[in-house]
């Protein structure tokens, strides 16, 4: 039985794991002899491929079988890649599992695994499909509900973490563990946001001029750790990008041509964001006076010592009026 998981959904991969252990081991799952595991990422190990073959081709005294677990598999170095399809290619008899965060199909393991064996993938959702993740998820391994708020809370909080989410969520029940739902204000109190939110999700408020929805994500990003200069150089590329598109489809170009003309994609530019409308809530003269400010903010943002609420004031001042 070999089988590689390939991806970063961490929470799934940790779950098929088990479940290959209950297969390959049965009764002797939870027997430490009957299982080794293998972190590809130790320094002390000259040669990982060596020690999975070995690992495989022997048994301890004390149990009747066993099974190896390759974490973070892809750590292993180039020439122990090589040695380890060499060997896989004649299909040996062994229990392996191999956790790869990232392997690409046209490498020579990846052929031989899916040829001697079976890789499943395991990738992270999207972060605009995490809250629904988390809904479905957290039923079906906690066996309590969780309310839509909380669901939302935790996937702004903490991302597409599927591991850390459900860390977080033990965590929670190990303080709770009588709570008859997971709501909104338990997992507010008990779990701190740890997610980095890239500055472009902000750019789609700013576009609109929604003063409330650009305040609130603003200020989830200066106070969860971003970094107010980032913030910046996103809004001030994003600003210049809707006053090109303004002025080419003044001119008669079509929205997809202008799109196309300065290098967005038509979807995620125009539809998903908005393009056009965004370039009429702002304006020409407006959009203009946006784009020296930034560029301002910039310059003052590096060359001086800004507080948190100065940036986040300043900035806010862009679109509320």
């Amino acid at each position: 039985m070999i089988v590689a998981l390939i991806g970063k959904d961490q929470f799934s991969k940790d779950q098929q794991v088990e479940q290959f252990l209950q297969e390959a081991l049965g009764e002797n799952k939870d027997d430490p002899l009957s299982k080794q595991v293998v972190f590809a990422t130790d320094t002390n190990i000259s040669s990982v491929a060596n020690v999975i073959m070995e690992c495989c081709g022997t048994v301890s005294m004390f149990a009747p079988e066993q099974a190896v677990v390759v974490r973070n598999a892809e750590a292993m170095k180039a020439d122990d890649t090589k040695t380890l399809a060499r060997w896989l290619k004649d299909a040996p008899e062994c229990k392996l599992l191999l956790d790869f965060g990232e392997l690409k199909a046209s490498t020579e393991l990846y052929k031989v695994l899916a040829k001697v064996g079976k890789v499943e993938k395991y990738e992270e959702p999207k972060q605009y499909n995490m809250q629904k993740w988390i809904a479905t998820m957290v039923p079906a391994h906690f066996k309590k509900p969780i309310e839509p708020a909380a669901s939302q809370y935790l996937a702004d909080a903490l991302g597409t973490n599927t591991k850390l989410v459900s860390e977080e969520l033990e965590k929670v029940l190990l303080y709770q563990p009588d709570c008859t739902k997971i709501t909104y204000d338990l997992v507010k109190l008990l779990i701190m946001p740890q997610r980095e939110i890239p500055p472009y999700e902000l750019q789609n408020f700013f576009g609109m001029r929604d003063a409330n929805g650009y305040t609130k994500k603003l200020h989830e990003i200066l106070y969860g750790g971003g970094d107010a200069i980032q913030v910046v150089n996103s809004l001030y590329k994003h600003a210049v990008d809707l006053l090109n598109f303004m002025s080419l489809t003044a001119k008669g170009m079509s929205q997809a041509e202008a799109a196309q003309a300065i290098g967005k994609n038509e979807y995620v530019f125009v539809k998903q964001g908005n393009a056009a409308a965004c370039c009429t809530r702002w304006g020409k003269a407006n959009l203009c006076r946006a784009i020296r400010r930034l560029a301002d903010l910039s310059y003052e943002f590096k060359s001086s010592s800004w507080t948190v609420i100065s940036q986040e004031l300043a900035l806010a001042a862009l679109v509320v009026r």
